[in-house]
């Protein structure tokens, strides 16, 4: 069994920056890129932050006056 110093040294692995993990599928539930109108961030008292996200989709359920004016934008 070979010992430690007759051993190279390892290369260290190279080393992701900190911060959030790229995804390349969307998340669920998020609305599509191109439907984004604008993103505005709150703060919450006790320091949450939270993203409200507004789009130009619409439900079927929402009114047809609703769904016009949106797309009038």
């Amino acid at each position: 069994m070979a010992r430690a110093k007759d051993r190279p040294p390892r290369r260290p692995k190279p080393r992701k920056p900190p911060g959030r993990p790229s995804r390349a599928k969307p998340r669920p539930g998020l609305p599509d890129k191109s439907s984004i109108v604008s993103v505005k961030t709150l703060v919450s008292p006790k320091g949450n932050r939270y993203r409200i996200i507004e789009t130009d989709e619409t439900d079927a359920y929402d009114p047809e006056a609703t769904r016009d004016r949106k797309t009038e934008k």
